[in-house]
C-alpha cells in the first residue's frame, strides 16, 4: 500500500508517493525439540518485518534477546510467547508449548573398605567398620550433577564419592542427597556400625557358595579355639549373627587361630568345606592392632543343624561325603583371610 502526498508550489505541483511500513508477523522455533530440566533451549527468532520483540518463557522468566537461550529448572508443559513489535506501532503475537521432561536423581551408595590382595587392595561392601579404619562411599547415583553427603558424626561432604574414618564406635547413619539439573534431588541412607576393635579383633563374613558367593544376613557365627571342639561342636564361645551385609566381629580375642563355624536357614553351613579342608574354617593368626577379615563360605547341605548332635552327626556324615564332593575350583581360588595394619 501506498500513499500520495501532493505539496503545491506556486503553479506546480509536486507528487510524493512514499512506502508503507508492513506489518510484523511474529514466529519461532526453538531446540532440542524434546528439552530435560538444566538443558538449554535455544530460541530462533523467525518473526519478519519486526524490529524489537519481548519474550515470556512461561516460568515467570522473561527476556528481549532476539534469540535468547533458557534453561527450565522443572519438568512439564511451558506456553512461551513471542511478542514482534514493528517499526512503527505495530504488533504480533506468536505462542507455542514446550514440553520440558524432568530427570529425576536416583541416589544410591554402597559402603566399602579394602582388603589387602595381591595385585592390590580388593573392595569389599560392608555395613561395619573399625574405629580409624579408611572408609570409602561409593556412589552409584544416577542424574544426579551435584551432591551432599552426611556421616552421622558432625562431617559433609560435596564430593562424589568420598574417603574417611571415625573415631568413635557407634551406629551412624549416612545419608546422600543428589540434586538433578534442575530444582530436583533424591536421599537415600544406610546405617553402619563402627566397633573399637578391642585386643584382637575379628571381622567375620558369611558367604553363600550356591548363590554366586552372596553375604548371607541374619547367619549363625560361632568360633572355637580348636579344630577338634570345631568338628565335636564342644566349647565354643558367644554365638554371633550377620548383618545385611553378612558381617559379624569378635572382639577382644586372644593372639592365636580361632575355627568358625556358620549356618544358616538349617540347610547351609560349612561343615562340608571344613572337614575337607580345615582352612575353610581355620582363621589367620590373630595380632593385637590389626584388623582381620575372614571368609566364612557356607554351602547347601540339606541336614538341620539346630541341634548339637545333629550339627556333630553332619560334620561326621560330610567327612565321608567331602571325598566325593568336586571343590577343586573352589581350593583352587580360595583365599578367606586378610589382615591390615589399623
Amino acid at each position: 500500500m501506498k500513499k500520495i502526498f501532493t505539496i503545491s508550489i506556486g503553479t506546480a505541483i509536486v507528487i510524493f508517493l512514499t512506502g508503507c511500513s508492513k506489518d510484523p508477523v511474529a514466529n519461532f522455533a526453538y531446540s532440542p525439540a524434546d528439552p530435560y530440566t538444566g538443558e538449554q533451549v535455544s530460541f530462533d527468532n523467525l518473526s519478519m518485518d519486526a524490529e524489537s520483540c519481548e519474550w515470556n518463557f512461561g516460568d515467570g522468566t522473561m527476556s528481549t534477546v532476539w534469540r535468547p537461550v533458557h534453561t527450565y529448572l522443572s519438568g512439564g508443559t511451558y506456553t512461551v510467547t513471542l511478542k514482534a513489535f514493528g517499526k512503527r506501532s505495530g504488533m504480533d503475537v506468536y505462542s507455542m508449548n514446550v514440553n520440558v521432561t524432568s530427570l529425576q536423581p536416583q541416589v544410591e551408595f554402597g559402603v566399602y573398605t579394602d582388603l589387602p590382595g595381591e595385585d592390590g587392595p580388593i573392595a569389599t561392601e560392608t555395613d561395619i567398620v573399625f574405629v580409624g579404619e579408611q572408609v570409602e562411599f561409593y556412589n552409584t547415583s544416577v542424574n544426579a550433577l551435584s551432591y551432599l553427603w552426611d556421616f552421622g558424626d558432625g562431617y559433609t561432604s560435596d564430593l562424589e564419592s568420598p574417603v574417611l574414618s571415625y573415631d568413635t564406635p557407634g551406629v551412624y547413619e549416612i545419608t546422600l542427597t543428589g540434586y538433578g539439573a534442575g530444582n530436583e534431588q533424591d536421599t537415600y541412607s544406610t546405617t553402619i556400625e563402627v566397633v573399637e576393635g578391642v585386643n584382637s579383633a575379628l571381622r567375620i563374613t558369611v558367604l553363600d557358595v550356591d548363590e554366586d558367593y552372596l553375604p548371607v544376613a541374619g547367619a549363625s557365627v560361632i568360633i572355637f579355639e580348636t579344630y577338634d571342639d570345631w568338628y565335636n561342636f564342644e566349647n565354643e564361645l558367644d554365638e554371633v549373627f550377620t548383618t545385611v551385609k553378612g558381617k559379624c566381629v569378635y572382639e577382644g580375642l586372644e593372639a592365636k587361630r580361632y575355627y568358625v563355624d556358620a549356618f544358616a536357614n538349617d540347610d547351609y553351613n560349612n561343615s562340608g568345606l571344613g572337614v575337607a579342608d580345615p582352612g575353610w574354617v581355620e582363621t589367620q593368626l590373630l595380632e593385637p592392632d590389626y584388623i582381620h577379615d575372614f571368609f566364612a563360605y557356607i554351602e547347601y547341605t540339606g541336614g538341620k543343624k539346630s541341634v548339637r548332635t545333629e550339627r556333630v552327626s553332619s560334620k561326621r556324615i560330610d567327612l565321608e561325603a567331602s571325598r566325593k564332593k568336586k571343590l577343586q575350583d573352589l581350593k583352587t581360588g580360595r583365599i578367606n583371610k586378610y589382615s591390615k595394619a589399623r
